[in-house]
């Protein structure tokens, strides 16, 4: 994660300033440990820039879901966010409502109807890491009456405020909003979900390639769509891709986003096999349900591995020095194998990965697969712990 901005004292004043103004107006909430525990009713404002915060936030959902079966979950959401819950069976709606940086007070409808809409009783709302902007503090403010908890840069607009850790890894410090309504919780894997019809896109597009059910499929994501310095040099991709696309006779399945094509398309012409490109000709459940259908992917810390970890494909990792891997990756997950040469001051980092080897990412990958061999069996053990044929919850405001 980025470092986080810090209010100024002055704006820390005005924010403590306006929830005094606030608290009378609003009603008295109990935050007394029972009354707490005894929420069902929860209210999420995702918002989410990027993809992997998104699928990041998916195993609070599906914790809630676990320790209080009879709860109701409800997402205001941007689009992005809503793509990584399509068909989840941990949230029953998922709303997309206006912008709230370019339509506020559209937002501000349609969080407030979602409010109305809850069932009886009291309720929580909630932001997760990676929507803890100000405005969203705001928008909380004017969507009804609610307990309020997460992760907030105007804590004294909360009730329930967490403090972000760097060194505690998101999926934990998201689930740890769910600890402090007071329920001893084990933090799940993220899972993402999709349709028979995303299943049947994925088995069209890799059929032609890979008719041949027993020939090893393995995923390659090159790019990091963020604007982070992560990076791997393209020759060295190409020696993994070359290297290993001749151990194992597995052609190169790339993934990455319309922005991403031509780079990949650049990398792909200096290879022997040159495999396939999906890159912007999927949407993020589409994703989901190639990467499913794979063995193996070989991954930037970007996105793409987020989702491929959500339908449990295991995976290489290739970590910049300059972030603590233990924020967003699987550091002792025998699925993965996530290769961190740090820790590297972020002002010193390159905007290359140059301490990984191409050596060491092809031992890596080997290892993997040696530990996971590629088999049609897992492919669909995948596919199924996957796929969803209900309707998905989500609408548009």
């Amino acid at each position: 994660m980025p470092p986080i901005a810090k209010h100024s004292p002055a704006k820390l004043f005005f924010f403590h300033l306006l929830a005094g103004l606030e608290r009378p107006l609003r009603g008295k909430l109990t935050l007394q440990p029972e009354p707490l525990r005894s929420i069902r009713n929860f209210l999420f404002l995702q918002y989410d820039t990027p993809l992997g915060s998104a699928v990041h936030a998916t195993p609070l959902f599906e914790a809630i879901k676990t320790a209080l079966p009879n709860a109701h979950i409800s997402v205001a959401a941007s689009p992005m966010a809503a793509s990584v819950l399509h068909r989840t069976p941990f949230v029953d709606r998922c709303v997309v409502t206006p912008n709230p940086w370019q339509d506020f007070r559209g937002t501000v409808r349609a969080v407030r109807q979602m409010q109305r809409q809850l069932p009886p009783g009291p309720a929580c709302l909630v932001t997760t890491l990676g929507n803890q902007r100000s405005k969203l503090a705001f928008l909380a403010m004017f969507a009804g009456k609610a307990v309020r908890a997460g992760y907030m840069l105007a804590a004294p607009l909360y009730d329930l405020p967490l403090d972000i850790d760097s060194n505690r890894s998101q999926i934990e410090s998201n689930v740890d909003i769910l600890r402090a309504l007071g329920h001893e919780v084990v933090a799940p894997e993220p899972r993402m979900f999709f349709g028979r019809e995303e299943a049947n896109y994925a088995l069209d597009a890799l059929t032609p390639t890979f008719g041949d059910a027993t020939r090893p499929r393995i995923a390659y994501v090159t790019q990091n769509s963020g604007g982070q310095p992560n990076q791997w040099r393209v020759e060295r991709f190409q020696q993994v891709i070359s290297t290993l696309t001749r151990i194992f006779d597995a052609p190169p399945i790339f993934v990455g986003s319309a922005q991403e094509a031509q780079k990949i398309n650049a990398l792909r012409e200096s290879l022997h096999e040159k495999g396939i490109s999906l890159a912007g000709k999927t949407t993020i459940s589409q994703l989901a349900a190639v990467l499913a259908l794979c063995d193996a992917v070989v991954s930037l810390d970007t996105g793409s591995f987020h989702v491929a970890r959500a339908v449990q494909l295991p995976g290489v990792v290739i970590a910049p020095g300059w972030q603590n891997p233990i924020e967003w990756l699987p550091i002792s997950h025998p699925n993965y194998r996530v290769l961190w040469g740090g820790p590297i001051p972020e002002e010193t980092a390159d905007r290359y990965i140059d301490e990984i080897s191409v050596e060491q990412v092809t031992v890596a990958t080997e290892d993997l697969l040696r530990r996971y061999p590629p088999s049609a069996a897992a492919r669909q053990t995948r596919l199924q712990a996957a796929l969803r044929e209900h309707e998905p919850a989500v609408v548009r405001a």
